[in-house]
């Protein structure tokens, strides 16, 4: 559907991003577009490094920040500790924590991804950089889920009708 798809973040809002990719190549190339969106991108090589970084990040935040990162992207294929393994982990200490999984072993993984909760979104390799920010940045199932546990109940202060703030029929988003 087109409406997972629509950008609803604004420019000026950086997300706070990690990426565990061990081709060196491709954690770069990600890092590069993303900082460029104007987003922070902390980057690991493997799963063992990734959680690492992430516990190090909890265990550094001052009062002012998150507590967690908005995103953490997984490569499914790592040394040390595999994508699923990590991800398992990270929900173990932040259960609504948003990850992505990106793999080239798509049916594999999602296969998987039974244990794990809600919060993890998967893209198959190959895919372009601007799928990667539509996926991080856009209208994603998991912005979709959160709005519909709202009860969508932000209206459009139209009266009388039932369209939620948003994406709207009538507009064509």
């Amino acid at each position: 559907m087109e409406i997972f798809s629509r950008k609803l973040r604004c420019d000026s809002m950086a997300l706070r991003i990690l990426v565990a990719e061990d081709s060196e190549d491709l954690s770069d190339t990600y890092k590069v577009a993303l900082e460029n969106r104007g987003h922070m991108v902390t980057t690991a090589r493997d799963g063992t490094q990734c959680l690492q970084i992430y516990s190090d990040f909890l265990k550094n935040k001052n009062s002012e920040s998150k507590s967690f990162f908005d995103v953490v992207i997984l490569d499914q294929q790592m040394p040390g500790m595999d994508g699923i393994d990590v991800a398992d982990e990270i929900q173990r200490v932040n259960p609504k924590q948003r990850i992505i999984f990106i793999t080239g072993y798509g049916t594999e993984v999602i296969k998987k991804l039974r244990g794990l909760r809600e919060e993890v979104e998967v893209m198959n390799k190959p895919f372009t950089l601007k799928a990667l920010i539509i996926q991080i940045e856009g209208w994603s199932l998991f912005s979709w889920r959160e709005f519909a546990k709202r009860g969508f109940k932000d209206w459009d202060g139209y009266s009388g009708t039932s369209v939620p703030v948003g994406p709207s029929r009538s507009t064509g988003i």
